[in-house]
């Protein structure tokens, strides 16, 4: 089974060359990144990590192939609607971290604030929903759940072996005011929601190029750059804020293909929500 799984990534690798170099020149972006910080060992072993956990996510789905897809009925019109929101978080996004929001007036905060519902996405689903799409078509789907417990564990030990100081568990509980803020934020406001723009993203944009491998580099690179803005506004310099955001490619293409090889979103949501053990901080 060993073989037949590297056989099979060998055989996708010569069906999307594109991709394929896509992602070679952003893990050697990364390892620039890790050069840059002085945390090479910890830049290789995040993508040898990322890459094993491409092999059991293929192993699993080899063994146990998921019998359902994602329906796209129409890629233009819902690509287009996808579009349209990631526009409106990322008129969030800009607003938010180069305006002065303290000193902000509260009809202008409050204004700012309502664009929180492109962010998160829950304009993007009513949308779907009104599309008579069900939760499952967006993958809401009960499958895929045995892969979540090798890759939390696995990258936990890489984190406590490579860069114990980089575990982020006790700034995450500290920033959400204790564990039940720190679990809302990770299951809810960054993996349900994340997952579920990523999962849209790449299937309409994959429908639409007839190439998933496109939908899916794209989108996760919309995703990594979303992250510029805060991380520009809390450093304001562009470099490392654009730095930041090729480095957390790899885990968001990792996180994307979970959910595209199981059909489900939940898996990813979990994995993505229990993400804090920093491997991607360097």
């Amino acid at each position: 089974m060993l073989t037949t799984t590297l056989k099979f990534q060998y055989q996708k690798i010569r069906e999307n060359l594109i991709t394929f170099w896509l992602i070679v020149v952003t893990g050697l972006a990364v390892l620039y990144v890790g050069y840059r910080h002085g945390s090479m060992l910890q830049a290789t072993s995040y993508l040898f990590v990322m890459w094993l956990f491409s092999f059991l996510i293929d192993l699993y789905a080899l063994k146990r192939p998921a019998k359902n897809d994602f329906p796209v009925r129409e890629p233009k019109r819902e690509t287009m609607y996808f579009f349209l929101c990631v526009c409106g978080a990322i008129l969030f996004l800009f607003l938010r971290f180069s305006l002065d929001w303290q000193n902000l007036k509260p009809l202008l905060r409050l204004s700012v604030a309502s664009l929180l519902v492109f962010l998160y996405p829950i304009v993007l689903a009513i949308i779907f929903l009104l599309l008579k799409y069900k939760p499952k078509d967006l993958g809401f789907r009960l499958q895929g759940l045995l892969l979540v417990v090798p890759v939390i564990a696995i990258s936990f030990i890489t984190n406590r072996i490579v860069s114990p100081e980089n575990l982020t568990w006790d700034i995450v509980v500290a920033e959400s005011g204790g564990v039940l803020g720190a679990i809302l934020s990770g299951f809810i406001l960054a993996g349900l929601s994340e997952e579920f723009f990523r999962v849209v993203g790449q299937t309409r944009l994959g429908a639409l190029t007839r190439n998933f491998g496109t939908g899916w580099f794209i989108t996760t690179i919309i995703w990594a750059l979303m992250h510029a803005p805060k991380w520009y506004g809390e450093s304001h310099d562009i470099t490392e804020a654009l730095l930041s955001s090729v480095r957390i490619i790899p885990i968001g293409l990792m996180w994307g293909y979970l959910t595209h090889r199981t059909k489900s979103i939940l898996p990813s949501v979990i994995v993505h929500g229990t993400n804090v053990w920093g491997l991607q901080n360097f």
